[in-house]
């Protein structure tokens, strides 16, 4: 057995039971590719996690179908560490048939608690080497150099130079890899008694990507120095340029990453003092001139975009990493505006409509997976920002926690704050992510879902209005041992007038609201939720397009400077900042309008929803290229209706900056956590 799954997936080949309880403690039906394969034989997964919440799904979502002679095979799936199978409601185990799943039985000659911190991603790798091993049990140590060596590329007395330790973060951070502190550990222990590493900041660059980039644009400096005379460097202060303990950045192993992390911006070129000069390969981190440089980033990344669209079957991080960049080229797109080639802007018009075509293929193939993937380290969808949230809190000493949602902020408006504020220099720790909204991407469905801590068919009453978030969000935390006195919750944040266009009035910057700062500077509070709305306000107005929206953005965000002072004055009160979004946007075009009458519950350019599959099929005939959209994590007596790609539920010849579907930039939003240096 070559693949860890097949020890799990033999026993979901067939439908032989109808209900199969399973204890699952280190969580390994929670991986992407196995969920899939499970769901695809046939198979629900519902989690047991809190009685309420469980037995509401279980009734409604299965024991109903069931006594109504409809087949269909459940999963139920038992989490917590060292519970048992009978913990579980006395019904279920009279019917259901009894697994138990672990990594012990995976791994046996490795230390579970060295293999129990590894993300499940990195599971396959492990079983790969660890197939061909046949020696004796490893303790702690020795399990962590194997998986170091095995998973990681790590042997510890391999890394000996700069050059081979900047190649080593390089490959992480550039992959995303996430390395448990337990191997960290021995990493920095055996980096410390290399004096060539004295003055590196070790256990940030390693732990942190923002800070390891960082470390990297602070040394990119003297690097250029040291190619210039000494009669040059004569006539520029010292204090521009550090030249002490250079990184070899130009050594062939680190120079193929350094090129690519100017072209995703994750590196930002420098302004040369007068006189200066480089020359060859170190021309890309040289900010010569702005246009040129953009118009050569453009290429590139639209080059490497082309190349590297995920296939309909990847996972969700390729597609988040995907996004990322994708959003980048949006920006540049429209920073260059007219500038391309005829040729360039034709490219990215096919590329933009086969990622919207895959994305979409991808989305009806596994969306449906993610909502019970583990939201530690990350959050994969919105509702898990929360959970995610408690999680921190716990391990940090209660700290204060506040929740921003960007109402409407999709993942390339967030880019241009981003540089806005690395231009102005903070000096903030800003680690940033990416997470999936709920689709129907539409603010009552995937905001309250945020604040509730729950996928949407736990709110089946109000799942049309966004009245009830407050109380949500004070009992997602009221659960978890916080009173109403110590949680606060305000929307309609940022708001200014608008005119007709959507554009935003500059009359100067804007303070915060009274009600706002007294809730900040309450010092009984310890988690907070703000709702700021201006971008969605815009979005709703906007004419002019995704150009446009940045354009307004920008503005909102260097004149009004609303979202600046609201972070930093939440920092100065010692609390650490989670940004995100409900839902991001697109500019699309009609493609004519359902004759629907009152036949739809909820209605937006971009998606229907109605309460009766009839309803569903007559819009459908109208509509023939519209998706119809499974129910899952919404309401059961749901039906969803989406345009298809670019498209809108709006007059043929029309446009509309608009949400609602499942583009790419209406689901991926932006999930970053801010926190004083």
């Amino acid at each position: 057995m070559r693949n860890w799954r097949d020890y799990i997936l033999q026993h979901f080949c067939q439908s032989i039971h109808r209900l199969t309880l399973v204890a699952d403690p280190d969580g390994l039906m929670l991986e992407e590719e196995l969920l899939a394969a499970i769901r695809q034989n046939g198979f629900a997964l519902l989690p047991f996690e809190d009685h309420v919440a469980f037995r509401y799904a279980y009734e409604s979502g299965f024991r109903q179908h069931w006594d109504k002679g409809h087949d269909t095979d459940l999963v139920v799936i038992l989490r917590s560490p060292g519970a048992s199978l009978r913990a579980l409601p006395y019904d279920l185990l009279q019917s259901g048939r009894m697994l138990v799943f672990g990594l012990p039985v995976l791994f046996p000659k490795l230390s579970y608690p060295v293999v129990s911190e590894l993300d499940l991603v990195y599971l396959q790798s492990l079983y790969k080497a660890y197939w061909g091993y046949a020696g004796s049990e490893m303790g702690d140590r020795v399990s962590s150099l194997f998986v170091l060596k095995h998973v990681f590329g790590v042997v510890l007395d391999t890394i000996k130079t700069p050059a081979n330790l900047l190649k080593l973060l390089l490959s992480r951070h550039t992959r995303g890899e996430r390395v448990p502190p337990r191997l960290d550990a021995l990493l920095l222990e055996s980096l410390h008694r290399n004096p060539a590493f004295n003055r590196w900041p070790l256990k940030a660059i390693l732990s942190s990507a923002a800070d390891f980039f960082a470390f990297l644009q602070e040394r990119w400096g003297g690097y250029l120095a040291v190619q210039q005379s000494t009669e040059v460097l004569a006539r520029e202060p010292r204090a521009t340029y550090q030249v002490d303990d250079l990184l070899p950045f130009g050594d062939p192993d680190v120079r193929v990453y350094v090129d690519t992390l100017f072209l995703d911006g994750k590196l930002r070129p420098v302004s040369l003092p007068e006189g200066w000069a480089v020359e060859g390969w170190a021309q890309v981190g040289v900010e010569v001139d702005e246009l040129a440089f953009e118009r050569r980033r453009f290429a590139g990344l639209l080059e490497h975009l082309e190349a590297e669209l995920p296939a309909a079957d990847t996972t969700h991080k390729d597609w988040l990493q995907f996004a990322r960049r994708w959003a980048e080229l949006v920006v540049l797109r429209h920073r260059l505006a007219s500038d391309p080639s005829e040729e360039m802007a034709a490219r990215y018009r096919s590329l933009h409509l086969q990622v919207e075509g895959r994305f979409a293929e991808w989305m009806q193939m596994r969306y449906h997976t993610l909502h019970s993937l583990p939201f530690l380290p990350q959050p994969v969808m919105v509702h898990h920002v929360a959970h995610c949230m408690a999680a921190y809190r716990a391990q940090h000493s209660n700290s204060s926690l506040a929740l921003v949602v960007v109402d409407g902020l999709a993942l390339d408006q967030w880019l241009v704050i981003r540089d806005i504020w690395a231009d102005e220099s903070h000096g903030w720790s800003v680690q940033e992510g990416a997470a999936f909204a709920w689709v129907p991407t539409l603010t009552s469905i995937s905001r309250q879902a945020i604040f509730a801590g729950a996928a949407p068919q736990f709110f089946p009453n109000s799942w049309h209005t966004t009245e009830q978030e407050a109380s949500r969000w004070r009992r997602f935390w009221r659960e978890r041992g916080l009173g109403e006195a110590n949680v606060g919750y305000l929307r309609n944040l940022g708001v200014k007038d608008l005119s007709a266009d959507g554009s935003l009035c500059l009359d100067g910057e804007v303070g915060l609201e009274p009600e706002t700062e007294a809730l900040i500077g309450n010092h009984r509070m310890q988690v907070v939720g703000l709702v700021v709305n201006t971008v969605d306000n815009i979005m709703h107005g906007m004419q002019l397009g995704t150009a446009g929206m940045h354009q307004q953005v920008q503005l909102w965000h260097t004149h009004h400077r609303y979202l600046t002072r609201l972070v930093d004055r939440l920092l100065q009160e010692s609390f650490v900042v989670y940004l995100t979004s409900d839902h991001g946007n697109i500019w699309a075009w009609g493609m004519g309008r359902p004759k629907e009458g009152v036949l739809v519950e909820k209605r937006s350019q971009r998606a229907r929803v109605y309460d009766d599959p009839a309803f569903v099929a007559l819009a459908k005939a109208q509509s023939p290229t519209a998706v119809e959209w499974t129910n899952v994590g919404l309401p059961g007596h749901l039906k969803v209706l989406l345009a298809p790609q670019l498209e809108a539920f709006l007059d043929v010849g029309h446009h509309t900056v608009c949400h609602g579907g499942i583009a790419l930039e209406e689901v991926v939003v932006p999930f970053v956590r801010i926190s004083g240096k």
